[in-house]
């Protein structure tokens, strides 16, 4: 008996279908509206069979070498007469050919059914299945209205990317209100894809979608960094060819230093250096009160994630989501657990940067070789990237910075994040404005004077993360 968690039955129902055919067994089909129905190789009713109950009997009873593929049977799981069946159908169909499919959404077994089961992922179509129903769209809609493709090859690979991860429901509506709108799937069309991604991982819960507001080039310093995700950016883009050549394509990386020194900033860049969706995992919304519910929601922002592929996944703070519970076999140590045997055996092109401030709270098996293709410390910003730091915030803020004296700025900011030197270009400038004043060098050094960093503030912390790190991390500047 199998298992199959998705919002694509029809896709699967067609998938059974094409099982049905080259095996030559019956398919039979249960629906509560419907009832259970033969389909091949001779369309049939069962009478009186909408119930679950009936359904169930009517499949014990019959002993059919079969398929049967039982849609929105999940809410009836927990019934003890339908559990009794399940037992039941289980030792006599035990050795058959055939199966008995139950699909849905967030399909809750009891533990009583739960080792009769087995589950089974309906992976995201390929490519070339994507391209082949866009086609078959637009051959249908060409049969009503007038068509035109306005799209180049790289366009088209474009697209076929942004599709990833969505149902060919979901592909059918876009594809049909863009040809609607105007007769043409054009470039522009590839923007309602990852609108509609977008909505697909909000409804979530558990993820966030970050649109691209961050450059590389917005990204002071880290230059060993830089030019490590440069090198794998080819890889990561083309895992085919990357495989052919004899490589993998990147798994990701743990970013771990300072608090406020552009961790996250960089994070955000990548994934528009690459082109890339970005998501947030944010570990606090892991967490649930109901047993079981936290390892549920990884799994679902898991699958999520591996759906909307290729993207980039960014998990900030990973500490968080490690330090929950101390207590042995608690939530943290489950959600741990699950986590790290995805992150060693992820198939799916999924970049993974995960963010900490506290090593602390890190456990030493996430730091184990594998895990992540690299540990990179990000210290406090040197001069070089603090005189740059300085000029992206002037200039951000409509400010020339040749008009500062930004090689005294640079030598009073030794010691400040990111962060900080930003922080007080903002606390420069609403004082200039309440002064009714424009900002001037004085008016930033007077605010850089008032703040206290926190390399003053947390100077033994940072002097630790610096020493774990000499022989632990490759340092980012």
């Amino acid at each position: 008996m199998l298992l199959v968690d998705t919002v694509e039955e029809e896709r699967l129902h067609v998938l059974l279908e094409h099982a049905a055919e080259r095996t030559g067994l019956p398919l039979f089909s249960w629906t509560q509206v419907g009832g259970l129905r033969r389909e091949l190789p001779e369309p049939g009713e069962t009478p009186e069979s909408g119930a679950p109950q009936k359904a169930l009997a009517f499949i014990e009873r019959a002993n059919l070498e079969a398929i049967f593929h039982l849609r929105g049977l999940g809410p009836y799981l927990h019934e003890p007469v339908v559990i009794a069946q399940f037992k039941s159908i289980h030792k006599k169909y035990f050795g058959h050919r055939g199966a008995v499919v139950v699909s849905g959404t967030a399909l809750d077994v009891p533990p009583a059914l739960d080792h009769l089961f087995t589950p089974m992922n309906l992976g995201a179509p390929s490519p070339d299945a994507y391209h082949a129903f866009v086609q078959a769209v637009l051959r249908d809609l060409a049969g009503r209205l007038h068509v035109q493709v306005k799209l180049s090859s790289v366009d088209v690979s474009k697209l076929l990317a942004a599709l990833h991860g969505l149902t060919f429901f979901e592909v059918q509506k876009i594809v049909t209100q863009a040809v609607i709108e105007d007769g043409v799937l054009g470039r522009e069309d590839i923007a309602a894809v990852l609108q509609a991604k977008r909505q697909i991982i909000e409804r979530s819960g558990v993820l966030e979608y970050f649109p691209h507001e961050h450059e590389m080039g917005d990204v002071a310093g880290l230059g060993q960094l830089k030019n490590w995700l440069r090198k794998r950016q080819a890889a990561f883009e083309d895992p085919r060819r990357a495989k052919e050549y004899g490589l993998s394509p990147p798994k990701g990386l743990l970013l771990i230093g300072v608090q406020g020194c552009g961790k996250s900033l960089c994070a955000k860049a990548v994934a528009a250096e690459w082109k890339l969706p970005l998501i947030r995992l944010d570990p606090s919304n892991l967490y649930n009160r109901y047993v079981g519910e936290s390892e549920k929601n990884l799994k679902r922002a898991i699958k999520l994630a591996e759906q909307m592929a290729p993207v980039v996944l960014w998990i900030d703070e990973i500490e968080k989501a490690l330090s929950q519970e101390d207590a042995e076999g608690g939530p943290a140590q489950r959600i741990f657990g699950t986590f790290l045997a995805w992150l060693q055996d992820k198939k799916e092109n999924v970049f993974v940067i995960a963010t900490a401030n506290d090593i602390s709270k890190l456990p030493p098996e996430l730091m184990r070789k594998g895990r992540f293709d690299e540990i990179f410390f990000v210290d406090l910003p040197n001069a070089d990237a603090r005189e740059r730091i300085l000029r992206i915030h002037l200039e951000k803020r409509r400010r020339n910075p040749s008009k500062f004296d930004i090689a005294q700025l640079v030598e009073q900011t030794a010691g400040f994040s990111g962060a900080e030197i930003e922080q007080a270009v903002v606390s420069s400038l609403y004082t200039a404005f309440s002064r009714e004043e424009d900002l001037t060098t004085e008016a930033l050094l007077e605010e850089i004077e008032l703040t206290r960093p926190l390399s003053v503030t947390m100077a033994e912390r940072i002097a630790s993360l610096r020493d774990w790190a000499k022989d632990r991390a490759v340092f980012a500047g």
